[in-house]
């Protein structure tokens, strides 16, 4: 299987223009564009680490700033803010 040449983009084209209408093409492909933003953004915000705040909810254990893990229950740092947003909720 190749990737499509020149005459058979166009008829692709054509084939969404007549689907969508002249109008939704450009509100589609604006709404595609701000949604790549979008998952952009979020990637780079998920890879940033939360501090944890407070006690461990587990043990009760006051967590140093920078810890990876509960020093009382050695529970991760994941599992603490999981917990703790359950909670919130």
């Amino acid at each position: 299987m190749s990737i499509p040449g020149g005459g058979e983009w166009l008829i692709i084209l054509l084939v969404l223009l007549l689907l969508f209408g002249a109008q939704r093409l450009p509100k589609l492909a604006r709404s595609l564009g701000e949604a790549g933003k979008e998952l952009k953004k979020g990637m780079k915000e998920g890879a940033q680490e939360q501090p944890i705040d407070g006690p461990c909810p587990f043990c009760g254990v006051q967590i140093p700033p920078g810890a990876k893990f509960c020093p009382g229950c050695a529970k991760s740092a994941d599992d603490i803010l999981a917990e703790k947003e359950r909670k919130t909720a």
